[in-house]
Formats: C-alpha cells, structure tokens, sequence
C-alpha cells in the first residue's frame, strides 16, 4: 500500500527530508505521533502543504481516471487534498470520535468494528493531529481491491460470438430451465465487485431486468462495469433471480457491504452473494484480519451463501522457501551478503524476471511466514524484528524500487534507511510494516516493453523460511519466472467451505468442444498457511470450476470488443465464474429449498484432473442440469405384496406401486411382469394372472420426466403346477384301485409267458 514517487519528485522530497521539513510542516509532531504513522504515510505526511504534495494529488487523480485505476499499493487522494487511510484502534478501548476526527477535517469517515480500523479521508496537513489522538494506534493506507479478471497479453486477438453467456449451455442452466420450468425466481443474488456502470444501458436492450431493477447500494455504487457484466450472467442463466450490487474499494468497504446486504439495506436482501475481488497485501500465510472478518460474517448468516473468484495469480505467483546464495551487494549503504537462490545449487539464480508493458504499472507483494501481527497492531505491540529485503532492477541493475527494513520510525527494526536509492537518487523506502510483508509499485513510463527483476536479500534477525511473491501489472498480464501456481489463491477466497465457495475457470470455447483444460492464469491450490502461532497446514481449494471468456454486451467499453452484430465483449478471468456458480445456485436453492447448495453442486460436477477434489479443478465442472438429474432420482415403492409370493397356475396377484419424487418433476410408473406372454401395465394397481410355471421377476420403474432419471424395484413370483388329483376305486375301502389291478393282470400275464418259452427250451 506504498505510492512510488517518481523522479521528479524523488530530489525534492530527499531535500525535504534531508532539511528536517518532517518536524516543519505540522508543527512539530512527536515522536511518538510519528511512530504511529505507516512509512508510506509518514512520506505523504513529510511533503504536507508543499508543492510536491500538490503533484502527489494531481498524479493520483490522473492515474484514478484510468481504466484500471491506479496500482493497488498507491495512495489516493480527492481533488479536496485529502488522502483515505485507515486509523487503526485498539478495540479495547474503542474508536476514535466521529467528532474528533471531524474537527480535523476528516470525511467520508466510515468505522469497521471487524477490522479495528476507521476509514476515512484526512488532509494530508492533519496527518500528524490525527497520529496524536490517543485512541489510534496506527495510520497507513488502506487495502484496495483488484477485480479478477484477466488482463490480456499485448497483442490478443478479440473472439467474437453472441451476448448470451455461453455458460448457459454449457453449464446446464439452459436445460434445467426447459425441464424444469424454473429460473431462480424467490432468489436473490448479490454482486460485490467494480462498479455497475450502464445499467440502463443493459436494461433497453433486454440484457438486465427492469421489474425489478437491479438494486445498486447507493453508499458504495462503485466505479467501473465488471459488475454489470456479473449481472449479466446471473441474468442469462436465472432470469427469475432478484440482482442487487455493491461497489467497495477497500477491505472495510467490502465489510461494508456483506453488512448491509444481510441488513437489507434498500429493500434487498441477498440468498447468494458474488464477488470477485482479490486484496493485495493481506495476509498470505494465514487467514488474516480481513479473512477472518469475512468467516464471522458467513458464520453469523448461515442462510448467505458467499462465492468469490479464486483469482488469476497462477503465472504471477512465487512460493518456495529460503534457499540462500552468496552476493556481495551494497544499496543504500548496506551490506548484503546473502540472496534467494531462484535456480539450483550448480546454476544460482539471484532474480526472477517478467516483463512489464510501456506505460504499465507493475506492483509487487513479498511475505514470509513470522506471526502476522493483527491488524491494526495495538499501541504496545511490536513490529516483526526480522525481514528480508526487496529490489526490483533492470537487467543492468539499476534499482527501481526497494524495501529496507520493516518499518520507519523509532520501533523500526535495523536497518531502517529513511530512503531508498533509485538509479542513484534517494527515493522512498515503502514499506508496509508491522507484519512480515513488503512490496511496492513501480512504472515503466519508457516506450517499449522492459524487462525486470526482483530480488530477495537477507535483510535482519531471523525470518521465516517460506517465502510468498505475487506480481500485478494495471493493464497486461504479466509472468513471472520462476512461478509456482499452487498456493496461489489467498484472501477470503482461501476461506473453506462452507464459509466460501471459491470457483476457478476453463475457457468456453474449449469447454464446448471437450477441452477442459484449466486457464494458464488461474489461481490454483492447494493453499499452504504457515504461522508460528497456528503451525503449517494445506487447505483444499478451488471447490468448482465453471466457464471463462464468455460474452456479455461490453457496455462501457469493458472487455475485449468482439465484431459483430449485436456488439459484444468477451469476459477472461476467474471474475467470470463466480457468479455463474451463483446463478446455478439459485436454480438448485429454488428447486431444491433447505438442501445444502455446496453438496447439490457437487451431486452434479463433472470431475476433471487427478483425483477429486484437487488443487485445479477441485470437484470439477459445474452442470445445474446434472445436479437436477442427481438429487431428481424418483425412489419406487411395491406396497403389495409385501414380498415375494408363491402361487399355481392359473392364479392372480393383485400388485400396488408408487413413485416419489424430490424436487422438480412428475412421476411416469410403468409394470413389467418378467414375460413377453404378459403385457406390462402403467397401472398404480394391476391384477395379473400367471398361467403358466416358471419364475417371474415383476418389475415397477419410476421415471422423472423431467430429468428422465429413473429408478426400479422388484418382486419374485413363483408358479408351480398343481398336484394331480388322487384316483377312486370300485368296492369298499382298502380295494386295490382298478389301475392297479390292471397292471398286476400284465405282470402276470407275461410271467406266464416266459415260463412257457422256458419249459419249450428244456
């Protein structure tokens, strides 16, 4: 959360610094005011009321009127003269005064009990006061949100296709709603990304509702159109779902939004809530301050599901542990002597590299795994006493940009240079401090594409020996190499189910023809955690994948412009899916009320990788017309007989079946009696008659006719012929029968026979 002042500015502030103007410019703060402030702020505060302020705000302003927004790292000041940060306070002693905070010219004030912070934009010039009030603890910047969705390389091609999400067929949203005839409708979904900009726009083209119109959070509106586009694919694939959204930018503001939709702030009141925003420099190896807010959240509205884009970090990401090489390097003054070995042991390798656009701005995250100190840090807590040490160069190495030490100040851990030495001028040492983390930002205002490096240095005490890296650049993505995809899904969207449902990405196009191959920039698991405090442990994450670079209006310019008529855009990006999960969800919730939604999507997911759930795919790809086949199987029912029977010939069996079904769907039944001789019955209660002997299996089959799932039961009937009658004979009891008689007579007969052959022969 650091702003890189550019080289105009860097010998100014260096005079600045270097002619005491800290102390001159608010009157002389106290030491202890001073140690209050984050290093990036106490810069800002440093140059207060003077012209390279003045050039601070018209920079800011400029780079926040770009497409992207300014780097997630840099500070943010209005055209007033105030920059947001976050006022940090021991929850134990409560909040600074809304009053106080007013008296000095604070706005837009806005306190987050979850986080322990206000949020609210200050006068630069009052940076100081605020630091002296009792009740904070700490200033520093705050954490901004990054939308996930994939920046393209330079030079992508546009695809082209219709406006309707292709995810509507593919995932199955198309045909549970033909069978069905549902479409999400008693549901609502909430939306938490950029902005929604265009909306009415959507709404004449028939792509967003107007009755009702989708709800907009009138305190954070947001700025930009991702999450009309979010709409957009909720709207294709439930159409009968409310839409409601809200625009944060910061971490409080995120919080701020969970609140008030659970609150039912406008009159909406989500089912399913969407989001897709990823927060750089929160916690890595842990479930951190923001995290855990989110948890307690999901905890305390157990009837809000939360689905969010498990990011597009894959190629910008670097996990490993410290594994050291010698150097022999001086910057600034000090010594180092030992570095990241990136290669192996035979070929070391100092640096990993990436290339950066011209014009674009690259922001870099490094943390390492010592007790992350909670956030804000109380008045008495320390800082991490060890760190590593950040440059980032050109292949020539020149330094760009750089972290020294944790943090500025008098709780500082040595070495603590006040700054940075960039292509030989002093410059300021952004670090965030407390936590073991640092990062900056830095742009390429060349004319051609440049290539960089970053490296890892030793820098004091003894630091933890995993090591996390993550790069983003304003407007192209950007690979680093080395990269590590595994591990890099962070934030709330490293939540477990069922607190999170995170969802990742394969591209349409290929989905649709069979290629389920996962995007190259999609964030993978599993997710290691690392924390003195809490040990090592993985976490299973994603949880599903759903479709990518489908197409929705473009309004507002967003996305990749496609030819053709009508205009269209493609949507790239884990951002893509999340809602698309969501969607499905409100299909399922409506069909199936009161039944898990994390287990109805996996009834239907269609694993895909090794093993299932896995760190890529985790349980597969979504179909909400798979889980309606799944949890839509009718259970069929004989009543009578009761078991199976034995019976003779020429005798009938009376039969009574049934069918139910959960869900969606009416109930076919249909009789076969296990002989082509017998016509089978769709008759609940047949009587069937069985002539001849033998062994009939008697078959009921229930049928869902919409989802043409079924299922059968059976009963064994045995027919034998009956026992012969018995004979009567003349006379009175005990007289031979007249058969019996008859066949002594022949026996006799023929005995006579024989021993007249044998007297002959003698």
């Amino acid at each position: 959360m650091r702003h890189l002042f550019r080289s105009t500015l860097l010998p100014a502030l260096a005079a600045l610094l270097a002619a005491g103007s800290l102390q001159a410019m608010n009157s002389a703060p106290s030491a202890a005011a001073v140690a209050k402030l984050a290093p990036q702020v106490a810069a800002i505060a440093a140059v207060s009321g003077t012209p390279q302020a003045r050039m601070l705000m018209t920079r800011s302003l400029a780079e926040q009127r770009q497409p992207r927004g300014p780097a997630p790292l840099a500070a943010r000041w209005n055209g007033s003269g105030q920059v947001q940060v976050y006022l940090g306070f021991d929850r134990a002693g409560g909040a600074p005064a809304a009053s106080a905070l007013t008296a000095l010219g604070a706005t837009g004030i806005r306190a987050s009990s979850e986080l322990g912070v206000v949020q609210a934009w200050v006068p630069a010039t009052a940076l100081y006061q605020l630091a002296a009030l009792p009740q904070v603890t700490r200033i520093t910047l705050p954490r901004y949100a990054v939308p996930r969705r994939n920046l393209p390389p330079v030079g992508a091609q546009p695809r082209s296709g219709s406006v309707t999400t292709q995810g509507d067929q593919i995932l199955g949203t198309a045909q549970f709603r033909q069978a069905t005839g549902l479409n999400g409708s008693g549901i609502s979904v909430g939306i938490i990304s950029d902005g929604a900009g265009d909306i009415a726009k959507d709404q004449a083209t028939g792509d967003l509702p107007t009755n009702p119109a989708p709800y907009v959070d009138a305190k954070l509106p947001g700025s930009g159109f991702e999450g009309t586009a979010m709409m957009e694919i909720v709207y294709d694939m439930a159409p009968g779902a409310k839409l409601g959204f809200c625009g944060p930018a910061t971490t409080v503001d995120f919080v701020t939004c969970l609140n008030d939709f659970a609150a039912g702030t406008g009159g909406f009141t989500p089912t399913i809530i969407a989001d897709d925003l990823g927060f750089p420099g929160v916690a890595l190896f842990t479930d951190g301050g923001f995290a855990t807010a989110v948890k307690n959240f999901a905890i305390a509205h157990p009837n809000i599901r939360l689905t969010s884009a498990a990011g597009n970090d894959a190629q910008n990401f670097w996990s490993g542990t410290w594994t050291p090489t010698p150097v022999n390097v001086t910057v600034n003054g000090v010594k180092y002597t030992q570095a990241q070995n990136f290669g192996n042991a035979g070929v070391p390798n100092t640096s990993m590299t990436f290339a950066l656009a011209a014009g674009d701005t690259v922001t870099y995250i490094v943390q390492w795994d010592d007790t992350w100190i909670p956030s804000p840090p109380s008045a008495t807590a320390p800082n991490d006493p060890n760190d590593y040490d950040v440059f980032l160069t050109d292949t020539s190495g020149n330094v760009l940009a750089c972290n020294q030490g944790i943090n500025l100040g008098a709780a500082a851990s040595p070495p603590s240079p006040t700054s940075c030495v960039i292509s030989g001028t002093p410059g300021p040492n952004n670090t965030p401090g407390p936590q073991p983390t640092q990062g900056n930002s830095y742009t390429n205002s060349g004319t051609s594409q440049q290539q960089l490096q970053l490296h890892i240095y030793y820098g004091a005490g003894n630091p933890g020996t995993h090591i996390k890296v993550i790069a983003y650049a304003n407007n192209h993505g950007i690979v680093l190499v080395p990269n590590t995809p595994a591990g890099s899904i962070y934030g709330q969207s490293a939540l477990p189910a069922p607190y999170e449902i995170t969802t990742t990405a394969i591209d349409a196009t290929g989905a649709a023809a069979g290629n389920n191959t996962i995007e190259p920039y999609a964030s993978q698991g599993p997710v290691f955690f690392s924390q003195p405090a809490t040990g090592t442990s993985t976490r299973q994450k994603p949880d599903f994948t759903a479709v990518d670079c489908v197409l929705v209006t473009g309004v507002g310019g967003f996305g990749q412009a496609n030819s053709g008529t009508p205009p269209s855009a493609t949507f790239c990006g884990t951002s893509a899916t999340s809602e698309a999960v969501a969607a499905i969800m409100a299909l399922l919730e409506q069909a199936y009320p009161g039944k898990d939604p994390y287990a109805m999507l996996q009834a239907g997911a269609k694993a895909l990788g090794s093993g299932s759930p896995n760190g890529v795919y985790g349980y597969g790809l979504v179909n909400a017309y798979q889980s309606g086949a799944a949890l839509s199987t009718p259970v069929a029912t004989i009543s009578a007989p009761a078991g199976n029977v034995s019976i003779q010939t020429g005798q009938s069996v009376s039969f009574a079946g049934s069918c139910t079904i959960s869900g969606p769907g009416s109930a076919a039944l249909s009789w076969s009696f296990g002989s082509s001789g017998i016509p089978g019955s769709t008759a609940a209660n047949p009587s069937v008659t069985f002539a001849t002997a033998g062994s009939y299996t008697v078959t009921l089959t229930c049928t869902n006719t919409a989802f043409s799932t079924s299922a059968t039961t059976t009963r064994t009937v045995t027919v034998t012929a009956p026992a012969p009658p018995p004979s009567s004979g003349g006379g009175g009891g005990g007289a031979l029968g007249l058969d019996l008689l008859a066949a002594l007579g022949a026996l006799a007969a023929a005995e006579a026979m024989r021993r007249g052959r044998v007297s002959l022969r003698r």
